[in-house]
């Protein structure tokens, strides 16, 4: 009698074992889980993405000879910020042709940008502080600009949905 009461006992208590192993390992599984899709998170929504994909825009919209192109920041904008920028473009050409003699450079130099939050869900405000240098028949000219980018988390890609040139940092509305 004594053996079988050991047996049961004994089986009670491998049978609890197991089922406190079984627990166990479904917790661990969940928070790895947990921290897995945390880990995710952060690296495609972080500050280095954001700036990156920031500075990618600029120098994609600032970057040209004669009149910036719409495809070059194909991709990089929303569709509205593409017609915002390139609303009055447009009403030059309807007015004005550029001189064949006239060579238009314009190019982007030193630029740096600041982070309103150092975490980001699907959204980021930045602020980016660059030199604009224009040349113009080989004289260059430059000058500071001080911008406001919003920008969108989409398909692991941060797209520009608000540029603005800002007059001081004093009108930058971070987060």
């Amino acid at each position: 009698m004594d053996k079988r009461i050991f047996l049961y006992i004994l089986l009670v208590m491998v049978i609890a074992f197991g089922g406190y192993q079984f627990k166990q390992h479904h917790d661990i599984k969940d928070a790895y889980t947990k921290l897995d899709k945390k880990y995710n998170a952060l690296s495609s929504n972080s500050k280095v993405n954001v700036q990156d994909d920031a500075i990618k825009f600029l120098e994609a919209f600032y970057t040209y000879e004669g009149r910036p192109k719409k495809e070059n920041i194909n991709g990089l904008t929303t569709k509205e910020v593409q017609d915002n920028l390139f609303q009055t473009y447009e009403e030059l050409d309807k007015e004005f042709e550029m001189p064949k003699d006239l060579e238009y450079r314009s190019d982007i130099d030193n630029t740096t940008v600041y982070h309103a939050r150092d975490e980001y869900d699907t959204k980021a405000k930045v602020l980016a502080t660059f030199d604009s240098v224009i040349t113009i028949n080989g004289k260059k000219s430059k000058s500071k600009s001080i911008a406001e980018i919003n920008l969108e988390l989409e398909n692991k890609k941060w797209i520009v949905t608000n540029f603005k040139i800002l007059n001081d940092v004093s009108e930058f509305r971070g987060n």
